[in-house]
């Protein structure tokens, strides 16, 4: 779980920022490092959903496993929405700068 969390920050911290790059390859870099941080989250919630599902259907019996999926999925979309939230937040603070 924590590896997962360090790898989902990792993400945010790679881009590059090259002097050679023009205005919009920043924003397509930025969009595809949050496509695949939102990627890493959607399978994590589809593997904890997938387990909880088969447990309710006894075809999965290991409890500790689905609740560390669970709680993995859970820590994910919240680290996603801080990130997300940080960012909303940096750019209001941009737009609100006198130009």
């Amino acid at each position: 779980m924590i590896k997962s969390i360090h790898n989902q920050s990792v993400f945010v911290r790679k881009i590059p920022a090259p002097a050679d790059q023009t205005p919009g390859s920043a924003g397509k870099k930025i969009v595809s490092s949050f496509q695949k941080m939102f990627d890493e989250v959607n399978k994590d919630h589809l593997k904890a959903d997938k387990m909880v599902t088969e447990m309710v259907a006894g075809k999965n019996k290991d409890v500790a496993g689905t609740m560390i999926a669970m709680e993995k999925a859970d820590v994910s979309a919240r680290m996603l929405m801080a990130v997300r939230n940080k960012i909303v937040n940096a750019y209001e603070e941009i737009m609100r700068m006198p130009v």
